[in-house]
């Protein structure tokens, strides 16, 4: 009896196979790759086999299904739970999109309008998205939250996620008083908490009292609508709570067959502490052993500094250009180093956030001390974001076989604030350095860092090619890169820093069945047009899921 073969015909496959660098027709069988060509020598090679021609995409380019290798979609499928008071309007799983707050004031008023609406005083407000910089803001203060309500809690969480402000009723709901010792309550001359935290302290909030990724099974099934509207078919949680209870919720949806995309998750070593009894070793052993080809652990995640638009990350001399303080170490290098050992000694592959220059040197440092201490071969650990990276920098990460995943949607999202607010206008040049990565041989990727901003491929591959910022200027013209450079460091790169190549990332045999559909060729379009290509569907291990909107 002849197996069955689906065979998917396109105007071109972009295959990121040397074999096949492009092909009319790829064949699929059981979930994977069998083979790639022309139909009429796909028919003739396997004249042994029950085909069955699928010309729904015939007019459409296949792509190896994106990888977003930096993202945390399981808050993304959240966020519809929140309201949003970003400056920009924001795309929810439903395909509606929550209208932005341009200013301090709009924002303070639909903050209003909620409390006003929500009947029991004892319910939390949580918004998401508030962004000074992009508001053209001096902040929301304590006083400001507390003229809504002094009795119901308030808080708000920025943007970039380092950072929240709460009102008095919340400062005392999470008892922050001015004898709490925690790094990162904010404080004015008298020593009085602000209503700010920064870092480590919105553990006081985050987790106890609000929950970025409540919603549960529901939260999920969003989180993989939205992936599959961005044309991803693998996806990323590069920073979770990974309890056993939590994993075994999350992937039990994700594990359905149904679910549209898989999902790679990191366990944030510096929060799982006190939710873990015994080794934090042997925990994470045992999550690895958990894995699926749907749902499973990638590397160990630890972050070392904070955000640049938040004033929070590690900045080398001259510091931050308006004046600001130098940014917080969530972790002293030695502590990191002390923290990562074991790991590292156990084969496990680290991902450290590292925002600022210094912290980049620092995660060098650590990596190299790591290495001399117990040497090991493709190890593949990574920096995570090393938005203001040097060039030495990256021939350190070069000669260490570091990987580095890039962060290429500030530039159009913060550039201008980067430019003139924070790093100043020459590091600015060298933000999200993908040319110099490309040029010495440094294996990366880019992201979104999503929900810090939309998870969207095609938008981070535009971002990473033209470099505009939102005022339409070009920032480092000389670390653009190509279409089809982009294109694989969403795709074949991703996989490599997720250390999945042999799975996923290229439409070569043997390899899972991911495909990305697209209305227009990435290569031929005006590299301007990128962003705006629609994605009329995915493939996930043969099956197909098609998109109602057609993009994210």
């Amino acid at each position: 009896m002849s197996r069955q073969v689906d065979v998917y015909l396109a105007k071109e496959i972009i295959t990121n196979d040397h074999a096949m660098p492009t092909a009319e027709a790829v064949a699929v069988m059981d979930g994977r790759v069998l083979h790639t060509g022309s139909l009429s020598q796909l028919r003739a090679d396997l004249s042994g086999f029950d085909i069955s021609v699928n010309d729904a995409f015939s007019d459409s380019i296949i792509t190896p299904g994106f990888i977003e290798a930096h993202c945390h979609i399981l808050e993304e499928g959240a966020l519809s739970n929140f309201p949003w008071i970003g400056t920009y309007p924001r795309r929810m799983a439903n395909g509606e999109f929550q209208q932005g707050c341009a200013t301090t004031n709009d924002a303070l008023s639909k903050i209003r309008e909620i409390h006003r609406s929500m009947p029991n005083m004892n319910d939390i407000l949580t918004c998401l998205g508030w962004d000074p910089n992009m508001a053209n803001s001096s902040g929301i203060t304590l006083e400001m939250l507390d003229s809504i309500s002094e009795e119901r809690p308030i808080f708000l969480l920025q943007s970039n996620g380092h950072i929240g402000h709460c009102n008095s009723a919340m400062l005392q709901r999470a008892e922050i008083t001015s004898e709490a010792h925690h790094e990162g309550i904010i404080r004015d001359g008298l020593g009085h908490p602000t209503g700010e935290l920064r870092e480590l302290a919105l553990t006081l909030v985050l987790g106890k009292f609000v929950d970025l990724e409540s919603g549960g099974a529901e939260s999920v099934r969003n989180a993989g609508v939205i992936a599959q509207h961005a044309g991803c078919t693998t996806v990323t949680d590069l920073a979770y709570a990974a309890t056993n209870d939590a994993i075994a919720q999350y992937g039990a949806v994700a594990n359905e067959e149904s679910f549209p995309t898989r999902i790679v998750y990191a366990p944030l070593v510096q929060i799982l502490g006190p939710h873990v009894s015994g080794s934090m070793i042997d925990h994470v052993h045992e999550l690895a052993r958990k894995s699926s080809s749907k749902f499973g652990m990638g590397p160990v995640k630890f972050v070392i500094d904070g955000s640049i638009q938040g004033r929070s990350a590690r900045l080398k001399w001259p510091g931050y250009c308006c004046g600001d303080p130098n940014g917080m170490w969530l972790a002293n290098p030695d502590d990191m180093f002390d923290m990562m050992r074991p790991f590292h000694r156990a084969g496990f592959q680290i991902a450290l956030h590292t925002n600022g220059d210094e912290a980049v040197t620092a995660g060098l440092d650590i990596y190299e001390r790591l290495l001399l201490d117990f040497p090991r071969f493709d190890h593949r650990h990574r920096l995570e974001h090393a938005q203001v990276a040097s060039e030495d920098a990256f021939q350190r990460m070069k000669s260490l076989g570091v990987c580095v995943n890039l962060f290429a949607n500030h530039i159009f999202y913060w550039g201008e604030t980067h430019r003139r607010d924070t790093v100043g206008p020459a590091k600015a040049r060298t933000l999200d350095a993908c040319g110099t990565a490309l040029r010495l041989g440094v294996p990366f990727s880019i992201h979104s860092d999503a929900p810090v901003t939309p998870l969207d491929p095609l938008f981070t591959m535009w971002c990473a090619i033209n470099r505009r910022t939102s005022e339409g200027n070009v920032l480092g013209s000389t670390e653009s890169i190509s279409p089809e450079q982009a294109l694989r460091a969403c795709t074949i790169d991703a996989a490599f820093l997720l250390k999945r190549e042999s799975e996923i990332g290229s439409i070569a045999v043997g390899k899972f069945a991911d495909f990305t559909v697209l209305s227009e060729h990435p290569f031929t379009i005006d590299p301007m047009g990128i962003k705006d290509i629609s994605i009329p569907a995915t493939i996930l291990a043969g099956k197909i899921h098609m998109n109602k909107s057609g993009h994210a």
